[in-house]
C-alpha cells in the first residue's frame, strides 16, 4: 500500500467514525476530486455514517423510553394500581363500595402509562421508517 492509498484509508476511518476535522475532510475532497474510485469510496463512507448515526439516535431514545418505563415511580404507581385493582375486586364481593378501590387502581395505571408517553411523546425514533 502506497502512503497516497495510506492516507485516503486513514481520513475515510476518521469520517466514517465521525472524527475528522474539516481540513480532513477537505484534504479526502482532494483525492477524490482527482480518482472516482475514491469518489465512489467517500460516497459510500458518507452513507455509511448518515446510516450509522440513524441507528445510534435509536438505540438512545430506546434506552430512553425504557428507562422511564421502569423507573422506580413507574414500577411504584403500577404496583399499588394493582394492588388497588386486586384488593378492591376481592374486598367487593364482600362489601360492594369496596369496588371504588377498584376504579382508583385502573385510574392510578391509567395515569401511570399517560405519564410515561408524555415523558417520551415526540421522541419516537421509528416514526419515519417506511414499511
Amino acid at each position: 500500500m502506497n502512503p497516497e492509498e495510506k492516507r485516503v484509508a486513514e481520513l475515510t476511518l476518521a469520517v466514517r467514525e465521525g472524527v475528522a476535522t474539516d481540513a480532513e475532510e477537505e484534504e479526502l475532497a482532494l483525492y477524490s476530486d482527482e480518482n472516482p474510485e475514491i469518489q465512489a469510496l467517500v460516497r459510500r463512507v458518507e452513507e455509511e455514517r448518515e446510516v450509522g448515526g440513524e441507528w445510534l439516535a435509536r438505540a438512545k431514545a430506546d434506552r430512553r423510553m425504557v428507562a422511564s418505563e421502569n423507573s422506580p415511580l413507574s414500577l411504584l404507581e403500577q404496583r399499588v394500581g394493582v394492588g388497588l385493582m386486586v384488593g378492591g375486586g376481592i374486598a367487593g364481593f364482600f362489601f360492594p363500595p369496596a369496588l371504588l378501590v377498584m376504579l382508583v387502581g385502573a385510574g392510578v395505571l391509567s395515569l401511570s402509562v399517560l405519564r410515561v408517553k408524555l415523558k417520551t411523546a415526540g421522541k419516537d425514533p421509528y416514526e419515519d421508517v417506511e414499511r
